[in-house]
């Protein structure tokens, strides 16, 4: 899914046979790096360029509505059983509030990720989670999460990470692998490049 403000770098990030679905101002974002869409799904208030939608199949949603244009294209996503769906771009830009909500569709939806130009955001769920990866790797919780850290610069052992903890932020592997235990509970995890 193509979510305004967008990575920019798609052609790099999308990789056929991807079904590619951009959301409302999405469009143009993908159309002006040249990415091909399969469907573009929203109501198309903050489309820019309205005739973009006569080269595209589309679906127009009513304005009026109770989820965001994000997570109806994310429902109808999931409805074709993906084995992962990723967001491309949704965070930043001028609104937070989008971006905030953007976020929390990752709690309730399994099997999504959000990527943008410096982070990927995953949710991970009860379990080992092996983690690879040169950067920052900042940690949140939903409510609250008990996790197990180790191969961490800061490990931790069965702490119980509360919503709003910001304990989790900005902590780094030792080595080149990390292992990352949820004992309960479901955490945000926020993988971002470091500054070169």
């Amino acid at each position: 899914m193509i979510v305004h403000p967008v990575p920019n770098n798609l052609n790099q990030i999308i990789k056929k046979p991807a079904y590619v679905i951009a959301v409302d101002q999405g469009l143009f974002d993908a159309y002006k790096q040249g990415v091909f869409v399969d469907l573009a799904i929203g109501d198309f208030d903050s489309l820019s360029d309205i005739s973009l939608l006569d080269k595209v199949l589309y679906k127009r949603l009513n304005p009026v509505k109770d989820i965001t244009d994000t997570e109806a294209a994310l429902q109808y996503a999931l409805s074709l059983n993906p084995a992962h769906t990723y967001i491309l771009g949704g965070i930043g830009g001028s609104r937070l509030e989008h971006s905030y909500a953007n976020l929390l569709l990752l709690f309730d939806y399994d099997n999504v990720s959000i990527m943008t130009s410096e982070s990927v955001v995953v949710k991970f769920n009860v379990g080992m989670h092996k983690t690879k990866f040169n950067g920052y790797i900042n940690i949140f919780s939903q409510n609250q999460a008990v996790i197990s850290l180790t191969g961490f610069k800061y490990e931790l052992d069965t702490y119980k990470l509360k919503m709003f903890d910001r304990l989790g932020i900005s902590n780094e592997l030792k080595d080149t692998e990390g292992t990352i235990k949820v004992h309960s509970g479901s955490i945000l995890v926020v993988y971002t490049k470091k500054e070169q």
